[in-house]
This record gives C-alpha cells, structure tokens and sequence, in this order.
C-alpha cells in the first residue's frame, strides 16, 4: 500500500514492478487549498493552476488502475486503520506525507511502515530537508528507506545513499537526482523485505543538523543571509527554493501583487552603492544586490499568486 500526495514518479514505479499494490492513500496537503481560490482559477481561465489543484487526480488515476482508494485527512487516523485492515497489506510505503503516522496504521503490515526520506539520515529529519540542505549549502545529500516509528524521521535505517549535486542546480535537477535514487533503493529494499533478508541499521537519538521544519512565505527574505554569504551562495539557494520567491517581492510595492519570479543567473561584481537583498532594474534587466554581485531575474505577471495575495482581503 502506497501513502503519498499526487502521482509521483515513485508510485508509478512500484506499479510497475512486480509487487502488487493493493490501495493508495492519497494525504490531504497540511492547508488544503481554499475554495475560492479553485474557483476564481475556474472562472478566468477555465483550467486549475498548478497552485489549487494537481494535473491529474490520484482518485482518477486508482480508479483507472481498479486500485482501491482512500483520501486522508489528518483527523480520520481510526477510519484509516478500518481501511487499511480491509485491503490487508504486507507493507506500507510512504512518500510525502503531510504528518506523521500513527502507530494503529503503522504496526498494521506485516513488514511494517517504510518511508522514503530525501536526506541521509540523521540529518535533516522533519518535513521540509531539501529546503534546509539548500540553505546550509549541502552538496551531497542523500536518500534514505527507513522504518516508521513514533518519532519523527528516528526509525531504523534500511538503505541510504548520498547523491552529489552542483552549486546552484535547480530544485528540479536535483529532485529528479534524488528520484532516482529513491526509487533504486526502493526497488531493492521491496525485494529485501520479501525474503526476509533485510539488514537494518539503528539510528542515533541525536542529529547533526537543524530539525527541517516548514517555514512561512514570510520569513524566506529574512532567512537569506544578503550580507553575509557570497553570491554564489544565495544563487544556490534561492534556486533550490522556488517556492519562496514572491516573497522576495514584498520590499517592492510595484510588484507585490500578481508577480512571480524566475531565477536566471549571476554575476560576480562590484555592488558598492546598492543595498544588498534590494530588487534593482537597470538596462541589464531586474537583480537582486548581494555583497560580492548581481542575481538577474526575470519577473512576469503570476494569477497564482495575485489570488493567493488578495484572498485575505476580501475573504
């Protein structure tokens, strides 16, 4: 049985491999999109945007599949264990849960309740780890399969493996890295657990790192160390962070509202005269000043996050 938000690549694969899936649990985001929101994307363009829906429903898709299905919101854990009970699995696989398992669905299968973490644990446990990897500049995180527990993140390792990436790759890049090697690792510890030959190692209590908590829009900007990291540096992480850019924008009265930002590139120069993390547009096109450079991005009209900026003013 799979719990998981959308269709990943990783669901697609564990379909396609001998194993036999026996029900999806498709996990309510922790703020579910409002409805207004749905419907004004609706009625302007007669589409969902990627912001209030996904492309293609995970309910659709099992039905297509005849897989059975179950939505979760995070209240019906006693409804959940009943479900799961009904379609009997031997083993739960999770990827990308809003909140944490309770321990009357986890205990449930036979082989237990993995979860696929993209840090190598113990770094970096809690719900948002890439985020934080790209603000620490970590170049080499990993992927790691690991037993759920109670705790968060703290359950026994089956597999891991670190995954080099560059500099200022794009969110995108680097996911697709981590995918892969996720579902590699994932394919060989199904297989491991079927026969009953699997190695798990314990964790340690403590971690390394920061917990990688979520973060509000509102604290990104502040979370940019302008003056102190180098160019180089804040173009890594704002690249790894696209979810966060329209906060950049709230400095800037013009473009706060129904605009959206593109990471371009960077340059390294002289910025003496600009104040650092300030939005500039010169014959050059629009930057953002750091210490040491120039961050060029480009900035367009978003109806993403034009509603998302007005709803609190007329809701």
């Amino acid at each position: 049985m799979v719990i998981t938000q959308g269709i990943p690549q990783i669901l697609q694969a564990i379909i396609e491999s001998k194993h036999k899936v026996v029900g999806i649990v498709d996990c309510a985001p922790a703020n579910e999109p409002d409805k207004f929101l749905k419907a004004a994307g609706r009625f302007l363009t007669g589409v969902h945007y990627s912001l209030t829906s996904n492309p293609l429903s995970l309910r659709l898709f099992s039905r297509k599949l005849q897989i059975p299905y179950y939505y979760l919101r995070k209240e019906n854990s006693k409804d959940l264990e009943k479900w799961v009970r009904s379609v009997e699995p031997d083993l739960i696989v999770i990827y990308s849960m809003s909140h944490l398992l309770k321990e009357n669905v986890f205990s449930i299968p036979l082989h237990g309740t993995i979860n696929i973490h993209y840090s190598y644990l113990p770094e970096y446990r809690g719900p948002n780890p890439l985020f934080w990897e790209y603000y620490d500049h970590i170049l080499n995180p990993g992927v790691t399969l690991h037993c759920v527990d109670k705790g968060e993140d703290t359950g026994d390792i089956i597999c891991q493996e670190r995954v080099l990436i560059n500099s200022g790759e794009a969110l995108e890049e680097t996911g697709q890295k981590l995918v892969s090697t996720g579902i590699k690792l994932l394919s060989e510890a199904m297989d491991v657990l079927e026969n009953g030959s699997v190695r798990i190692k314990q964790q340690p209590i403590g971690t390394p790192t920061v917990r990688a908590r979520k973060i509000k829009p509102e604290e990104y900007d502040k979370l940019v160390k302008w003056d102190d990291w180098s160019v180089e540096r804040v173009f890594h992480f704002l690249n790894g962070t696209p979810k966060y850019h329209s906060a950049l924008l709230k400095k800037n009265s013009f473009y706060r509202l129904g605009f959206s930002i593109r990471i371009l590139d960077y340059e390294e120069c002289n910025t003496s005269g600009y104040e650092t993390g300030n939005l500039y547009k010169e014959k050059s096109g629009h930057f953002f000043a750091c210490r040491d450079g120039k961050i060029y991005v480009e900035i367009k009209p978003s109806l993403d996050n034009f509603f998302v900026r007005i709803y609190p003013f007329i809701s």
